[in-house]
């Protein structure tokens, strides 16, 4: 039976982090800020709980993140009608404009490395990180219960 190369696959995943954060230095945003811009920009908005659950980091994580791009000016709060104590984050034009540079250049980088491996190889790739991610997802909705 084969068995994982877990080390191997740890160096692998850090070097595609390393990737992704050349790649990104462009648009200013580290990866945990593309992927919280990534997601108001599907949400339209979001409270800081909800951007807490969506990218599986605590609320303080979240809120340092957003107070971090509030200053820079990437996104900007709005009162939450429903709700006085808590408010709405959303993306501003800079935000936006971020944003698109970032999916640029991880586009480009996608198509890079996507050159480099076979159809088959690419299938298998993607079948492991969507797997890996629905049982990280079930992980943590069951710690959450």
């Amino acid at each position: 039976m084969e068995t994982l190369d877990v080390v191997g696959l740890l160096q692998a995943a850090k070097q595609l982090e390393r990737n992704i954060s050349v790649s990104l230095m462009y648009s200013g945003l580290r990866f945990p800020q593309f992927r919280l811009l990534h997601i108001l920009s599907e949400l339209g908005q979001a409270t800081v709980t909800e951007l807490s659950e969506k990218l599986s980091v605590t609320r303080a994580t979240a809120s340092v993140m957003v107070n971090e791009l509030i200053r820079v000016g990437a996104v900007t709060v709005v009162e939450n009608d429903s709700d006085r104590r808590s408010f709405h984050v959303m993306l501003t034009e800079l935000g936006t404009n971020k944003l698109h540079v970032a999916r640029s250049d991880l586009s480009a980088l996608r198509n890079k490395l996507s050159a480099r491996y076979s159809d088959e190889m690419i299938r298998v790739l993607n079948e492991f990180a969507t797997e890996a991610a629905v049982r990280h997802e079930g992980r943590m909705r069951g710690s959450a219960g």
